[in-house]
């Protein structure tokens, strides 16, 4: 377990993080229905970070709505509202939830993750400077210090050409374009 000293954290958060990655383990394998739609279709076992941070993550984020949702429309447009299912799919909506809570860490901050966190990721349209999250995942195993891996969910056709829908996969982000891809992390509520 990483940080400083001043980020310890207490023997209640250590067993919310432990649970949040078993949830998130247990998701592994699992995938979306066959007619799933990534805006209107009903939160499912890919949103990996709201199944397993439920039912503290989806209260929380929908009361941070109320007092910001200038905020949250700011990020999504005007339909971005707790009344679609995407407003909590979106990584961007729990990312700002999360500043907003001071509970976000980017990646290279003194403060370490650990297993249990969200972890956020940018896997398109990566600059120098551009980080914008478009997929989230749990933490499921720090190696000094190090995310070395998430659960997550992947397309199928990443797996195997030609395969449709998605997944709940557990990625190895100890290497390559994986752990390059990574942003970010945060406890949650």
């Amino acid at each position: 377990m990483g940080g400083d000293k001043e980020f310890k954290a207490s023997p209640q958060r250590l067993e919310r993080r432990q649970s949040i990655a078993a949830t998130a383990i247990g998701l592994v394998g699992m995938d979306a229905p066959s007619d799933f739609d990534p805006v209107r279709s009903p939160l499912c076992p890919i949103d990996v970070v709201m199944v397993a941070g439920a039912p503290w993550l989806r209260d929380a984020i929908e009361r941070d709505f109320a007092k910001d949702e200038s905020g949250y429309k700011k990020i999504g447009g005007s339909a971005n509202t707790p009344a679609m299912a995407y407003f909590f799919r979106s990584a961007r909506n729990l990312i700002h939830y999360l500043k907003r809570q001071g509970l976000y860490t980017p990646r290279g901050s003194h403060k370490a993750a650990d297993v249990g966190m969200a972890c956020f990721f940018d896997w398109e349209d990566r600059g120098l400077f551009n980080f914008t999250p478009d997929q989230s995942g749990i933490v499921v195993a720090i190696d000094n210090g190090r995310i070395t891996r998430a659960v997550a969910a992947q397309s199928k056709s990443k797996a195997s050409p030609g395969a449709v829908g998605y997944e709940v996969q557990e990625l190895d982000l100890s290497s390559g374009p994986a752990e390059m891809a990574l942003i970010g992390y945060s406890d949650l509520p």
